[in-house]
């Protein structure tokens, strides 16, 4: 039963920004002066998981979900800077065994994204870059040490993003991100843990996480679509071994597709609405998660 209980952790890194209008991953800034406030929904599910390379199902905890409700801010500083901000609050269970459902907020992250080039290639193509900077830290009391149940990582981050996107006059546009985030030890609730020694400390260490995806959309407007594939990668870590506890350490990697769909009101476009699909394709020590989202955004023009 134990064997799974850090796939949700590796889930949760994956799809916690997959609803937002404005993401440190995405391709795009908002204007100056605009804000753009968000409420998200997300609910997740998932009964299958890799045990390393092995694909397996565990009858004592049956169905994993969780439903997200996530709050996020982005704001354009100016036209090449933008501040985004996010807190969400989670609620999880499982369908058997007896592990008790858990419910809380997550973590607190701020990033802050730039446009650093843009480069127009005739009249109808035209190629950016962008760089992300934030940082992620708990924010309420969660046991990282609880999973599948935990509510995140308890491991406060810093985060780095880099965008490159080519964009048509159409509104077709591509682009391709790679990340690394790096990650600070956390403290679990035990005295000691044994991995591929017994070490007599609460001490875990956290493997850093490579992170990488290819794009393909349209955005022009009023209506935006993406599609998307999500690599994620520990640098390190160990597979889950049979029949042994996991930890929230273990080497976890996996591949998302994921769809996502904004549209602005015709009758009143600052407000809009947004809808998300992901799905995880392969992975390792990680669980084949299913995710459905929608959410409201609104634009509102603070200063120019």
């Amino acid at each position: 039963m134990k064997a799974i209980k850090t796939l949700t952790l590796m889930f949760f890194m994956v799809v916690s920004l997959a609803l937002k209008a404005q993401t440190p991953t995405d391709a795009f800034t908002m204007e100056k002066g605009q804000l753009c406030p968000v409420l998200a929904y997300q609910y997740d599910t998932w009964e299958k998981y890799w045990e390393g390379s092995l694909f397996r199902i565990n009858k004592n905890l049956g169905t994993v979900t969780s439903h997200t409700i996530m709050p996020m801010f982005a704001l354009g500083l100016n036209n090449r800077f933008t501040v985004i901000a996010s807190f969400p609050w989670m609620q999880k269970a499982t369908s058997a065994g007896t592990l008790n459902k858990e419910k809380g907020w997550q973590d607190l992250s701020l990033w802050l994204k730039a446009l650093v080039f843009k480069q127009n290639l005739g009249e109808k193509n035209s190629v950016d870059a962008f760089a992300s900077v934030g940082y992620t830290a708990p924010l309420g009391g969660y046991y990282a040490d609880y999973l599948p149940l935990a509510l995140g990582s308890g491991s406060n981050q810093l985060n780095t993003r880099l965008i490159l996107t080519w964009r048509h006059s159409s509104g077709i546009f591509a682009s391709v991100m790679g990340g690394y985030d790096f990650r600070s030890n956390i403290d679990i609730d035990r005295t000691s843990y044994y991995i591929d020694q017994h070490d007599l400390t609460n001490e875990l260490y956290m493997p850093n996480v490579i992170s990488a995806s290819i794009t393909a959309g349209y955005f022009k407007n009023l209506s935006r679509v993406e599609l998307k594939y999500n690599i994620m990668d520990t640098d390190g870590g160990q597979d889950i071994r049979r029949n042994d506890q996991p930890y929230p350490s273990n080497n976890m990697d996996n591949g998302r597709v994921e769809l996502f769909v904004q549209q602005r009101m015709p009758f009143y476009d600052p407000l809009g609405v947004i809808a998300s699909v992901a799905y995880t394709t392969s992975g390792r020590n990680v669980p084949q998660a299913l995710s459905y989202g929608v959410g409201l955004q609104m634009l509102i023009q603070l200063w120019k």
